[in-house]
This record gives C-alpha cells, structure tokens and sequence, in this order.
C-alpha cells in the first residue's frame, strides 16, 4: 500500500469528477483546485483539489475574486498535508472549518471476517425505482454533508461503468446506504449512512462486511473510505487504518 493518501484522495476527486462528469454538472479545473458547480437540490457546490499554491498572489487573487462575486461560496474540502498553510487564507475569505473526515484503508483483504446475512436482512443492488427512492431519502437525511441527490443523477451514475449503488433492507424496508466507486487504482466506498430509527443494530458493518468480502473476490485493489469521528471505531474494528486527513470547510461570511 505504496503513497495510500494518495489513492485515498485521488479516489475521493475521481470520484467527484464522475459526478459531475455524469450528472451534467458544470465543473471548473484550475491550476491549484476544482470546482463542481452547485445544482439545487441536486448537488451542492464543492471545491476541492486544492493545493497550497493557492495562497500565492495570482492564484489567491483569482480565488477571491471568484469567492467575492459569489460564483465559488458553499463547501470546501481541504487536505491536513497543506492546512497549517491555507486555512489562514481560507479564514479571511469567510471559509469556516465545520467537520471533518479521516481517509482510511483496509490493508489485508485476507483478513476479512464476513457475518452470515439474518433471514430479515437483504442486501441489494439499487435498479428499481422504489429502492432509488430509498437510497436517497436515507442520504439526505442522516449524512452531515448538505449533499442532494436528486433521482436523475443517481441513475446516470448507476448506469456507469465502476458504480455501484447498495441498500440494505430489513424486513424489506432500506435502511443503510454505500456506494462503491471503482477507479483504476483503488476501490471506494462513500456515501454509508443508516436511518436513524435503525442505527447503532449493525446494519452498516453488516453492508460493509458484505461488499468487502464481494469486493475481495473480484479485486486487490486497497478499499478506502473517509470516516467521520463516529464512524472511525466502526471502520477501525472492521480492519481499516487512518491515513490522512480532510476538513471541510463552509462559507459563511455573506458580507463579502
């Protein structure tokens, strides 16, 4: 697992690229990060692939101006390797840390101990409408991030090559969500959430224990994923390992 932050972030940008690439969102590269463009209720604006460059005189000019005309402002994903540098910069444009994610992988795939599915308990992959449906409100509701999918962009995204879109049920009701997003180098997993009413009974180390050993099958690519703090024991007990860091940031200066 050679330069693993590096496959922890480029999964996590690919990842986001593919996005808006397939979901038909504008998106803007420059030279020091990228930027999806927000779509309501749809996707929110992200800034990410930043790299400590942006500080420097015409790099931070052309960022501010973009942030002060308002066509930047929401969220923005910054990296621990360049934060001591960039969050002062940040700060005084109006960027605020509110969360952040720990990127970790899984190191030995061999190791990886699957439990047995109870009779209640199915896990599936989101095709029909009714599952898509639940996927989403499931997202929307309990993770941290404003994110929106909308039906459109989950099925543009299903219908690619290297997407994966799970539901766990019990009792044939969803209530855990993953995403798995494949690129060249490394497999991802985004987007686990349980609804509140059935969390903290297993359903999200079930799913995750279920699609690794799947993935395990198929594949040697190392599994990551970007963990909040209540997720990280979760994932930490399941075999993977922390990484790197990523804060993420939002606008909330309006007077500027």
């Amino acid at each position: 697992m050679d330069n693993i932050e590096v496959e922890i972030r480029n999964n996590l940008y690919e990842f986001y690229d593919c996005v808006a690439h397939n979901g038909g969102i504008y998106s803007e590269k420059q030279d020091c990060w990228s930027v999806i463009k927000n779509v309501p209720k749809v996707w929110p604006r992200i800034i990410y692939r930043i790299n400590t460059e942006i500080v420097e005189q015409k790099s931070s000019i052309i960022f501010s101006e973009k942030v002060k005309s308002g066509s930047y402002p929401e969220l923005l994903i910054s990296e621990d390797e360049n934060i001591q540098q960039i969050d002062p910069f940040f700060r005084t444009l109006g960027f605020y840390p509110f969360s952040a994610w720990k990127g970790m992988a899984i190191r030995n795939m061999g190791d990886i101990v699957t439990s047995q599915l109870p009779e209640t308990v199915q896990i599936v992959r989101c095709e029909n409408s009714d599952d898509i449906e639940q996927w989403i409100q499931i997202v929307t509701s309990e993770l941290i991030t404003p994110v929106q999918f909308d039906k459109v962009l989950l099925e543009n995204l299903i219908d690619q090559s290297g997407v994966e879109v799970y539901l766990l049920k019990y009792n044939g009701k969803g209530v855990s969500t993953m995403l798995v997003f494949s690129s060249e180098t490394s497999t991802g997993l985004y987007f686990i959430a349980t609804q509140k009413s059935a969390q903290r009974q297993g359903f999200a180390k079930l799913l995750v224990q279920q699609i690794l050993s799947q993935n395990a099958r198929k594949s040697k690519l190392p599994v990551i994923l970007h963990a909040t703090k209540t997720g990280e024991a979760l994932y930490s007990k399941l075999g993977f390992l922390p990484f790197n860091q990523f804060f993420l940031y939002r606008y909330i200066n309006a007077n500027l």
